[in-house]
């Protein structure tokens, strides 16, 4: 994420303060909290036996310790900003992820998980991952210095995808993926783009039969070769009519996670 975080735009990404913790620890936060870990962090320990596994989290608990999140009491007691920060990461009410690459790069992806007014985003960075808490009514301006960062280079690729739920229940959202030939942008279906190695948003909510893709859509056709060019600003006002006039506050009322987080660096 070196890459992103110190390109000239990327004020947010690099003096947001962060905590950042394996997936080792997330984990044994997640489980002290009662709370079921998303699937990208889960998929991270999949391969561990049952002793590794166990070993993995002896020693996460130990790290936490170690660095003040947890404290020593009966029960364990954990810092409110990271337990806040935790429960909004494994209980989102919007999930956006933007994913990106490019040739000869590795693709990379920042999740981010809001409630009404604060959003986490989870930024790989040296093994590690960093979750940057902010304001949701940021979140626009969280995605544009990320697209900045990531949209440049013949042959680069991205594509932003959100997902909620709405007053009924029913799924909301959609995504925006766009290529870059030469030096212009286009938008295009995100069909164009390389798929996900790890679930997106849209696949931990999958859709019905009914809510499925065309064939076309789904890649059964080639798609359509690019049109008019578009420009970082056109690409930000379509994300920006992906989201939902207000963050599921149905989802979240009683949660106690309306407020902003604030975090010093763990």
């Amino acid at each position: 994420m070196d890459n992103v975080a110190g390109r000239g735009r990327s004020a947010l990404l690099s003096t947001l303060p962060a905590l950042a913790l394996t997936a080792a620890e997330f984990l044994a936060l997640a489980d002290a909290l009662g709370e079921r870990a998303p699937e990208p962090v889960l998929a991270e320990l999949a391969d561990l036996t049952r002793r590794q596994r166990e070993q993995a989290l002896d020693e996460a608990v130990r790290s936490l310790f170690a660095r003040g999140v947890l404290t020593v009491g009966d029960p364990v007691r954990i810092a409110l900003a990271a337990a806040r920060l935790v429960q909004i990461t494994c209980r989102p009410a919007l999930r956006t992820e933007v994913r990106w690459g490019a040739p000869g790069v590795p693709d990379q992806v920042v999740r981010i998980a809001s409630v009404i007014d604060a959003s986490v985003a989870a930024v790989p960075q040296d093994g590690v991952v960093r979750y940057l808490p902010f304001a949701t009514e940021q979140m626009l301006g969280f995605i544009e210095e990320v697209v900045d960062s990531a949209a440049g280079g013949d042959g680069s690729w991205g594509v932003v995808s959100m997902v909620y739920r709405d007053g009924a229940g029913r799924r909301g959202g959609g995504e925006v993926a766009w290529i870059c030939v030469g030096d212009a942008l286009y938008e295009v279906p995100a069909a164009r783009v390389p798929p996900s190695v790890a679930p997106s948003p849209s696949d931990e909510e999958a859709p019905s039969d009914e809510e499925a893709p065309s064939g076309e859509e789904a890649g059964g056709s080639p798609a359509p070769a690019p049109g008019e060019p578009t420009s970082r600003a056109q690409l930000l006002a379509a994300v920006a009519e992906l989201l939902p006039g207000s963050v599921a506050v149905h989802d979240v009322a009683g949660d106690g996670h309306g407020d902003e987080l604030t975090i010093t660096n763990v």
